[in-house]
């Protein structure tokens, strides 16, 4: 039986949930709450693969004693283990071109994102905790770059004009998607993948976050795009695993562009 370790679905806890729902998986849901470190527990799935996982916060999938880490790496072992869910397109430019999709979304996508999101959200929250057992909570936290997102997150470092830019810098990305989705249905072609789940997971917040970069007027293929993903069983599915009123608003430092070296 799988397990996936997740939190609210959104962004990076969203995309397997999202595969496995297509894949009519049958899997085990841990939920865990990484703004309170339960990732860094020692009772958390821990292995040499995911000790590579720098981040540290994103999903985690067990399957038996196999424990795998990084959100697109676990799109594909889904697709794979589920051959049958047609999550892989058929022939191997296909499934270049979806391959592709995912090392650039997590590149150009991912970071604005995900520093966007902790800006807006996570900060407000975490500067309402005790700052003195959060800091030395943080202080714990293995390895150093882990350490310093958090306290990147709780000082502030991003101010206003740095994350004008970086909504600034999603035009490039955002473009790219919006003509891709004009040549083909799909990203990766005419067959949808998890090319689709990646993007979806990762541009839709942005109709929140930088609404003047992803919106009806700017980006209509891409907002077409989002309503025909909500509009999926697999997607409506994985919404569902919520367990709080704006699971929009869930965000974590650490984006995974770490993964692709």
């Amino acid at each position: 039986m799988l397990e996936l370790y997740h939190w609210e679905p959104n962004v990076y806890y969203l995309k397997p949930l999202v595969a496995l729902e297509e894949a009519r998986a049958p899997f085990t849901s841990r939920y865990f709450d990484p703004t309170s470190f339960e990732q860094h527990s020692p009772g958390f799935p821990a292995n040499t693969e995911s000790t590579l996982h720098l981040e540290r916060e994103g999903p985690v999938l067990v399957d038996g004693g196999t424990v795998l880490s990084s959100s697109f790496f676990i799109l594909e072992y889904i697709a794979e283990a589920f051959p049958a869910a047609n999550l892989l397109p058929g022939d191997a430019f296909q499934r270049y071109r979806a391959r592709a999709w995912g090392q650039f979304d997590a590149l150009q996508l991912a970071p604005a994102v995900c520093a966007l999101g902790c800006a807006k959200y996570l900060a407000p929250v975490l500067k309402g905790r005790d700052q003195g057992q959060l800091r030395a909570r943080i202080e714990r936290i293995e390895p150093l770059e882990r350490r310093a997102a958090w306290l990147a997150v709780i000082d502030g470092s991003a101010d206003e004009a740095a994350l004008a830019k970086m909504r600034e810098g999603l035009g490039m990305p955002v473009r790219r998607i919006e003509d891709a989705l004009g040549r083909s249905t799909w990203l990766a072609g005419e067959a949808y993948s998890i090319a689709d789940i990646d993007a979806f997971a990762l541009v839709a917040p942005l109709t929140d976050l930088a609404p003047g970069v992803v919106n009806e007027r700017a980006t209509p293929r891409i907002a077409e795009f989002l309503r025909r993903m909500r509009e999926r069983p697999a997607v409506q599915k994985a919404l569902a695993y919520a367990r709080t009123p704006r699971p929009h608003e869930a965000f974590v430092p650490g984006a995974e562009p770490s993964r692709w070296g």
